[in-house]
């Protein structure tokens, strides 16, 4: 359960991925996608949050009973989107269903040093029999608060025979790439002003960003397009089946967030074969090695963002190289392969359980 298309972003590319992964070959998923039309209102307290809780819940409840497990997929933050997911939970759980929720949300570590937040969080999630953070300090600030017996860190994965190399354009002028959501906490801004400094110092390039309208509302959206206009190509949204060639017209790809957890365009660009210039936030670190499949830099730097991106950008050997690591990266470390087998694994842990 959780938000896939028309939705983009992290969440609605993974559920689409277990949908059609190995994780599908060996369960049988049914899928309650709760998107929805209209204006974003994610972790606020509007009547059509609380209309749209209800009537997922009641979902839950009927699907439920036809299932084994409910599997829950959540940025588990603000105290909003807790509360949702707990009720959901509940309804499974009175179903006689496992219970697994995966924590997407790259600041839960941060939210969960308010000790109102630990308390609400530790209600919220008793009728839950696993928690699944996708990076290693929210799997360390949830076992604070949940007991380490029933978190299981399971690292994002990515579908390396979708997501290889292609052919694409021998661009005369290297290009770099974003994609995600237009904001300013995933530090495009920054990026915008470390293109700038780029062109200050006469190093030829173009940026292009992919992405889309979000969670927070069209403001934030328009902060960025402003600042992008005239310096940055914005090229809008694509399926995940065209995305791989979207990386292919591209040299170089860039997240500068100011925080996350696992990023999947991060491990989605390295599988197609591009270095990666991203900021240290998250498990970001984890997914780069700094210096050998790309640059891990401070965030909302974008002096030193600047410099990272000038060295590959000027050395088409070094991008080649660095592209070509990262791929063997992801094929060992972060393939959905591994991952469904992991979640495979916490499903068969949760129905052991004596409810």
């Amino acid at each position: 359960m959780g938000k896939g298309a028309p939705d983009v972003g992290g969440i609605p590319t993974f559920l689409a991925m277990l949908q059609s992964g190995d994780l599908a070959d060996e369960h049988e998923i049914t899928f309650l996608n709760v998107a929805h039309a209209g204006v974003p209102e994610a972790g606020r307290w509007t009547l059509g949050n609380v209309t749209r809780t209800w009537r997922d819940t009641s979902s839950v409840w009927r699907l439920a009973k036809k299932n084994d497990v409910v599997h829950i997929h959540s940025a588990l933050t603000p105290a909003v989107t807790v509360l949702r997911a707990s009720m959901m939970a509940t309804a499974g759980r009175a179903r006689g269903c496992g219970v697994v929720v995966h924590a997407h949300g790259g600041n839960l570590h941060m939210w969960l040093r308010d000790t109102k937040s630990r308390w609400l969080l530790k209600a919220a999630m008793l009728p839950v029999d696993r928690v699944v953070p996708v990076w290693s300090a929210g799997a360390e600030a949830l076992a604070d608060v949940l007991g380490p017996e029933r978190v299981r860190l399971v690292d994002n994965g990515v579908d390396t025979d979708e997501y290889r190399p292609l052919d694409g354009p021998d661009n005369d002028v290297p290009m770099i790439l974003y994609v995600g959501l237009l904001t300013p906490r995933k530090g495009v801004i920054d990026l915008i002003e470390a293109s700038h400094l780029l062109t200050e110092r006469g190093v030829a390039h173009r940026l292009a960003l992919v992405g889309g309208t979000p969670d927070e509302g069209l403001d934030a959206q328009v902060e960025v397009t402003a600042a992008a206009d005239g310096v940055a190509e914005l090229r809008g949204r694509f399926p995940s089946s065209k995305m791989p060639a979207v990386y292919a017209e591209a040299d170089v790809f860039c997240l500068p967030s100011w925080w996350e957890a696992m990023p999947l365009s991060i491990l989605e660009a390295m599988s197609c074969g591009l270095p990666v210039v991203a900021s240290d936030v998250g498990d970001i670190s984890r997914a780069i090695d700094d210096g050998t499949t790309g640059y891990v830099v401070p965030a909302k730097s974008p002096v030193k963002l600047a410099d990272a991106l000038e060295r590959l950008l000027t050395d088409r050997d070094l991008r080649k190289r660095m592209g070509q690591e990262g791929r063997r990266r992801v094929v060992e470390k972060f393939s959905q392969k591994v991952m469904a087998r992991n979640i495979s694994a916490i499903f068969a842990e949760v129905l052991k359980v004596d409810r």
